[in-house]
């Protein structure tokens, strides 16, 4: 019940188009379902399929959701009803959009949503990060940091059901394609550290380290929170 008030009210404040880590996450999914599909696609084509989700996705279904809201309760109460009132309350509609647009949904475009999804777009650049097919030593020592990342991306975006089972590595499986036994012993590494060797917990607090690195550079501290006490726990074990 918490959790479905929540995430309620986080509909209601506008607040999920601007999650960091829920952004990253739609970025993953998103480039990867469209290069598995599309021929030379890129992560320009990605950043545009993104700013359209914002305004045909989130802007669109929230004010349709406040307004209907709105409007139903309007209707509820009033003994009136005709053409012209329908038509008043439309008109009254377009002057609300108009407000909420430029009193929110363009200023949190410009000053939060944007440079936001640049830095992801310009970290992914950057890093060019692709995930191997084979199982190399390279390939598997990259495997806890990402694991940590994706981890700390989930948790932030409100993703509660993160757990050490097939669902959750297929989850990042699907982002990524890194094989599930993989994604499973990690995750449940960092889940249940109780029982870790001295290796394994090397390798998982230096993922955490480079997990860190990659939220400093967006500045998601939420991500570098999480990320904190993890370490701690690890430590502490």
């Amino acid at each position: 019940m918490k959790k479905n008030l929540q995430r309620m009210a986080s509909f209601a404040t506008f607040d999920l188009p601007l999650n960091v880590g829920y952004n990253q996450l739609q970025l993953l999914a998103i480039h990867k379902e469209k290069t598995a599909t599309t021929p030379r696609w890129n992560i320009e084509g990605t950043r545009r399929k993104l700013i359209a989700h914002y305004w045909y996705g989130h802007v669109f279904y929230h004010f349709l959701s406040l307004f209907g809201v709105a409007l139903l309760v309007i209707l509820l109460f009033s003994p009136y009803f005709n053409l012209l009132y329908l038509s008043v309350l439309c008109m009254m509609g377009g002057i609300s959009f108009g407000v909420v647009y430029f009193c929110i949904y363009l200023p949190s475009f410009s000053s939060a949503f944007l440079p936001q999804l640049e830095t992801l777009v310009a970290n992914h650049k950057r890093a060019q990060i692709e995930i191997p097919q084979t199982k190399s030593a390279k390939t598997q020592s990259k495997i806890p940091a990402l694991t940590v990342t994706l981890y700390a991306l989930f948790k932030t975006a409100g993703v509660e059901r993160v757990a050490s089972d097939a669902f959750s590595a297929q989850m990042v499986n699907r982002l990524t394609g890194v094989d599930t036994d993989s994604i499973k012993e990690n995750l449940r590494r960092i889940i249940h550290p109780k029982n870790l060797t001295i290796k394994e917990r090397a390798e998982i607090v230096k993922g955490i380290a480079v997990a860190r690195g990659y939220f400093e550079k967006l500045d998601h501290l939420p991500a570098i929170k999480l990320l904190d006490e993890l370490e701690m726990k690890l430590k502490g074990v």
